[in-house]
């Protein structure tokens, strides 16, 4: 490809890629950056030759202008907008043209946008060259600017320049201290060695007198490596006289040409050299990228040539084919949908859980911090336990905790659990819907046919709110059924049965409250003897730890002056109930199964441990009879 036509080339790619925002392919290209006071558009208007850019107060370039100049043999020079199809022969027009543009996405208030203006002018005195002019950096505010104005325009800068192919032409004012360049600076913040870097230096016939900008120029002070061109652009006085661009130029040249510092660096100096240095760098840039780019561009076209294969023939398609049209794109639809199931896919944001990780989090670990947030505390006070305990007794006597008291107070606890699991369902639906979301904006199959597109997100939503309902009533089901039946042989209620028993045991014992009475006892026909099992290990050690056991839980009991200690375990310190020992009677008896070693106790009232006025307690010899004996009269007597 001649070299007269890379640039060209280019220009046509800028364009196919501009409404895609961020283009596919780094293509080379040359952006000017520096602050608002820089001359950047002073030193453009100089390469194309016109007056065209809008000038005034505070920001003028509110969005990328992408100048593309092509020289051409016309007749008489014109623009042309990518925008607007007729040439513009007078670039006052062209100025016009601009500044409404960028009010109309970027509105009046001197705000910015990212979106790009792109310009061609077509002459024979311009070099084939494209730049793109950024907003000029600032710092203040001014007018109805949003208050971060500084950092939008700096994000919107470093974004294209960042980008490797990237050259930047960074205007600096001789004026002013290099070293406070901004244009320079943001410049170091993605070319730290200056490698793709181009200074251009504006103002030197502004700068005071006995200083100059020879040591910048032969970069001594901070070398890049394209260096650094000098320029004279028209000042302020010239641009109210309407000084014409040719005038200009030959004044620039005759500043660099007559002045004692810069005379010897006059043919490397000024507007024209400047053209046609970037011409020639922008050349063997695109030189040297040009197999990527033309590798990329082949991927590309047969990417988009196999989806269009993929969306089928034109409208004259038949019948038949149609069909199979919105066939293959429900099922590639039906693909990508589990394919992100499988976890196959690549969020946008990796800084986050998505698809089925997301799912698993739901359910492994959210839905378990939920269940664990439940307190019983919460749920059941004393009082409550204490009326559901009074209530499962009714009239009769209140001996022991009942075992529907105890069902109770325990499906209150399992009807907990319906909140976060429905809580959890509806987590598991939300996602879900914002998965087919997702799906459905990446199937571009099925994108093409908008109608198809409504009907296949209805029906999945529809799909999605079935099943939900139907997940909410199973889950229901499951928790009911729970409440239906309290399975106690489960092994992790085997681990807090004592805990519980414990528990209920102590509320049982609760005074009754003002204006309650409790039940009286009620004196059987017949008393019914408790049989009990004495436990060796502890009766080494002498009258303590007697175990008692009956139809509702095993008891250890220790004597204690004038009253029995009744523990759930032998190891408990703190007894649950206290037995008054003040009116029993104690003898040796022949117990139910024929054993002599038994003794009865007598008492006044039913107690906790005992259905019946009497106890009977069994031993394995006499001598622990008699020795339990004693202790019960000595405790009874002390």
């Amino acid at each position: 490809m001649p070299l007269n036509e890379l640039i060209p080339m280019v220009n046509q790619l800028q364009e196919a890629f501009a409404p895609l925002g961020i283009p596919p392919i780094d293509l080379p290209q040359i952006a000017v950056v520096g602050s608002q006071s820089s001359g950047k558009s002073s030193v453009l208007e100089s390469l194309v030759g016109y007056d065209f850019l809008p000038r005034g107060t505070g920001i003028c370039t509110r969005r990328p202008l992408v100048l593309q100049l092509l020289n051409e043999n016309v007749d008489q020079d014109y623009a042309q907008f990518a925008h607007i199809t007729r040439r513009i022969y007078s670039f006052d027009d062209v100025k016009k043209t601009i500044q409404a543009e960028t009010d109309r996405v970027a509105g009046n208030t001197k705000g910015v946008s990212p979106d790009p203006i792109i310009l061609r002018v077509h002459s024979k005195n311009v070099v084939n060259l494209t730049l793109v002019d950024l907003p000029g950096l600032t710092k203040v505010p001014v007018g109805d600017q949003p208050q971060n104005i500084s950092e939008v325009i700096r994000s919107m800068v470093l974004d294209i320049i960042s980008r490797p192919n990237c050259i930047i032409l960074a205007v600096t004012p001789a004026n002013g201290d290099l070293a406070n360049s901004d244009g320079l600076q943001i410049a170091r913040e993605v070319d730290p060695q200056g490698q793709r870097t181009i200074g251009v230096l504006t103002k030197l016939d502004l700068m005071d007198a006995g200083t100059d900008a020879r040591e910048i120029l032969e970069g001594k002070v901070y070398p890049l490596y394209h260096g650094y061109v000098a320029v004279v652009n028209r000042s302020q006085k010239d641009i109210d006289t309407a000084k014409s661009m040719k005038s200009a130029l030959m004044a620039e040249k005759d500043f660099f040409s007559t002045s004692p510092h810069y005379s010897h660096l006059a043919n490397r100096q000024g507007t024209l050299y400047l053209s046609k240095k970037l011409n020639s760098i922008l050349e063997d840039h695109i030189r040297s990228c040009m197999p990527d780019i033309s590798h990329r561009v082949k991927v590309m076209l047969r990417d988009a040539q196999s989806e269009l294969v993929q969306y089928g023939d034109d409208d004259t398609a038949t019948e038949q084919q149609q069909r199979a049209i919105v066939l293959n794109s429900i099922t590639r639809f039906c693909q990508n949908f589990h394919e992100y199931m499988q976890g196959n896919c690549r969020h946008k944001d990796q800084s986050v859980l998505y698809g089925p990780a997301r799912l698993r989090h739901i359910f492994t670990v959210e839905f378990r911090q939920h269940v664990n947030t439940l307190d019983s505390r919460d749920a059941l006070s004393d009082e409550d336990i204490h009326t559901v305990r009074r209530n499962a007794v009714g009239v009769h006597a209140d001996l022991f905790v009942p075992n529907a008291a105890f069902e109770t107070l325990v499906k209150q606890l399992i009807l907990q659990l319906e909140e976060p699991a429905a809580a959890c369902v509806r987590t598991v639906s939300e996602e879900l819907k914002q998965l087919l979301r997702d799906v459905l904006e990446i199937s571009k199959e099925i994108g093409r046919f908008e109608e198809l597109r409504e009907r296949v997100w209805r029906e999945c939503m529809t799909m999605l709110s079935e099943r939900t309902r139907a997940t909410g009533e199973f889950v229901q089901n499951i928790i009911n059924m729970e409440v239906a039946y309290i399975n106690t042989d489960n092994p992790e209620f085997e681990k807090i049965r004592t805990g519980v028993y414990r528990l209920m045991a102590a509320h049982q014992s609760m005074p009754p409250k003002e204006g309650g009475a409790e039940v009286a006892s009620v004196t059987p026909s017949k008393p019914t003897p408790s049989k009990a099992q004495g436990d060796d290990s502890s009766h080494r050690e002498g009258p303590a730890g007697v175990l008692v056991r009956d139809q509702w839980k095993p008891h250890y009991i220790r004597v204690s002056p004038k009253q029995l200690e009744v523990c759930v375990t032998k190891q408990d310190t703190a007894p649950i109930r206290h037995v008054p020992l003040d009116g029993c009677s104690f003898k040796v008896v022949d117990g139910d199964d024929g054993k002599t070693n038994c003794i009865e106790i007598s008492l006044p009232r039913r107690s906790f441990f005992a259905t019946a006025e009497t106890v009977s307690l069994g031993f394995s010899g006499a001598d622990e009879a008699r020795s339990w004996i004693n202790a019960l009269n000595r405790a009874r007597d002390s």
